[in-house]
């Protein structure tokens, strides 16, 4: 798991780096305004990622774990009963004509074809981390040549499809027509789609909200600020990733699972703690980094830094819970998360703007941490 761990971290981080320059060249050059609507046009794409994804990837992840054999049937059902997905979703962007979300098509197809989750389940990390590299990559190359808006979009639908291909030829490269599976992993699945579809509502609703009010200003700021976080995503993501197989492996032996969480949680939570702090302390970074407009945002950022222990905490339980095959109470979870935020948001952004979504989003991420926690320890107990 260490091992795993370390190549997810060190490949993420490279991207997530690449993600971030990217990101920078775009604000400076862009303006909060117009960030604010790549902002909108990437939280609208990334609903229709979801869709296509269709919370297939954690119950096909455990299952190869518990039976290797059964992979190449699994890869055959997940794109079988992705891809009618991505045809609906292109047709609909096609009748909004919102060219931002067109350009980011490409990534649904790329989801619907993409085998990282096999990768991350038979623990070849060195391809999974190949692959984020190569799919950041593109993107910064776009955001670098100073190409319209639009470009840059598209920039990032040729990353992720570069990076499907790469994984496609990573585990094997061939194509099975038919699985039997599919049914059943259709049945299975459905929860966990809610839940992905609930926790990218989570990360998007303040965006949402700012922009339904004519905030979009606010809502640039509150992404720049927001940003600064994300780049230890790929950290988190990481962590989650090298600790669902091994839990899965580890199904249903409850005490062992408590155990291995209880040590990565220590060591996690301690680590985040320390990097919250720092962040805390470096405002002045949002002036450095994005320039002298973005730097309203400025006291954004140490209510945000708040969120790394609070997400560690919740990452590390949450995936011991949906290896036990909580995912129902995951779900549950996760909406009341979004409902405090919502009700927050719609409270405090009309008089304190991104202030106010920023404080909502530190109160929901406690509420789910907390209600993960407690059910994994009811499961762990059962």
């Amino acid at each position: 798991m260490l091992r795993q761990f370390l190549t997810l971290s060190a490949g993420e981080g490279v991207a997530r780096g690449f993600h971030a320059l990217a990101f920078l060249l775009v604000a400076r050059s862009a303006g909060p305004q117009a960030l604010g609507e790549f902002g909108v046009a990437q939280a609208v794409a990334s609903y229709g990622l979801l869709a296509v994804q269709r919370g297939l990837d954690v119950p096909a992840m455990l299952r190869v774990a518990q039976a290797p054999e059964r992979a190449d049937a699994l890869r055959a059902a997940l794109v079988r009963l992705r891809f009618p997905v991505f045809l609906l979703l292109l047709a609909a962007a096609g009748v909004w004509r919102n060219w931002l979300v067109l350009a980011m098509a490409g990534m649904w197809l790329a989801a619907a074809a993409q085998s990282r989750w096999l990768l991350i389940a038979r623990q070849q990390s060195t391809a999974v981390a190949g692959a984020a590299i190569l799919a950041a990559g593109v993107f910064l190359a776009a955001a670098g040549a100073g190409l319209p808006l639009v470009w840059v979009a598209a920039a990032l639908s040729i990353g992720e499809l570069v990076a499907a291909g790469w994984c496609w030829l990573a585990v094997g490269g061939k194509w099975i027509p038919r699985s039997p599976l599919e049914g059943e992993l259709e049945r299975e699945s459905w929860p966990f789609l809610a839940s992905l579809l609930l926790g990218n509502l989570l990360y998007s609703l303040d965006v949402f909200v700012l922009g339904a009010m004519r905030l979009e200003a606010e809502a640039g700021l509150y992404v720049a600020a927001y940003r600064l976080i994300t780049v230890f995503s790929p950290i988190l993501g990481a962590l989650q990733n090298s600790s669902l197989p091994v839990f899965g492996k580890l199904f249903p032996d409850k005490e062992a699972v408590q155990r291995m969480a209880l040590g990565v949680w220590t060591r996690s939570a301690s680590a985040a703690a320390v990097i919250a702090l720092l962040l805390g302390l470096t405002p002045s970074f949002l002036a450095l980094l994005y320039g002298n407009a973005f730097m309203a945002a400025a006291p954004l950022v140490p209510v945000f830094a708040l969120v790394l222990p609070i997400q560690v905490t919740r990452m590390v339980y949450r995936q011991a819970l949906l290896a036990f095959r909580g995912q129902q109470r995951d779900m549950w979870n996760l909406g009341s998360a979004v409902a405090a935020n919502l009700a927050l948001d719609l409270a405090l952004a009309p008089f304190y703007g991104a202030m106010g979504c920023a404080i909502s989003t530190v109160c929901a991420e406690s509420l789910f941490a907390f209600l993960t926690w407690r059910a994994w320890r009811g499961a762990a107990c059962e």
